[in-house]
């Protein structure tokens, strides 16, 4: 058990405790095998990555670069798929690029690693580029030599919006968080 448990913890998000329930439930109920292996066979089948935004294509189609109701001159970029679905069930209409990971000399995670140079290749002088890269430290190093690289390439850099969520309470935002949401406030009315 603890040798499939090793190998099913190369996979990106499976822990230990996630990797035993996962197959203390396939011992339980060996009927679950069939429906398992009708999934990877999918996956096998009929997904790969897309090589021009790295999301995924499904049947050779990619929901973002094969939509030409998409606008193309403005792209999203993303450090995961999983921030890219996200986006594909929000009112966005633009195109994404979605690195793999974000800058980290620390952990020797260098542009090239993360396939920063593709982003490039796609800008021109039409290109609005909204930088959605996480709010941490190595998600600003990341925007920041993403700006420092395409500002005189493209028509516009856009960051998403900082601040409040939807739901939070003043008692309990931090003082960086409140500056972005006043920085960042909407007109109502003129």
């Amino acid at each position: 058990m603890d040798d499939l448990l090793d190998k099913l913890k190369e996979i990106d998000g499976i822990t230990n405790k996630i990797g035993e329930k996962f197959l203390i439930n396939l011992i339980e109920n060996l009927d679950k095998f069939n429906l398992l292996n009708e999934i990877l066979q999918e996956l096998k089948e009929n997904y790969k990555n897309c090589e021009i935004c790295n999301f995924y294509k499904m049947n050779n189609t990619c929901v973002f670069c094969d939509n030409n109701k998409r606008d193309q001159n403005l792209v999203c970029v993303l450090t995961s798929k999983r921030e890219a679905r996200k986006l594909l069930n929000s009112e966005y209409r633009g195109i994404v690029h979605i690195l793999r990971g974000e800058i980290n000399l620390n952990k020797n995670i260098s542009p090239d690693t993360i396939q920063i140079d593709k982003l490039f290749a796609r800008i021109n002088k039409d290109t609005e580029v909204l930088l959605a890269t996480n709010l941490t430290f190595n998600g600003e190093v990341t925007a920041n030599y993403i700006i420092s690289v395409i500002k005189d390439k493209c028509k516009k850099i856009t960051r998403l919006a900082r601040g409040i969520p939807f739901g939070g309470s003043l008692d309990y935002i931090d003082e960086e968080t409140l500056i972005n949401a006043i920085e960042n406030r909407k007109i109502i009315k003129k």
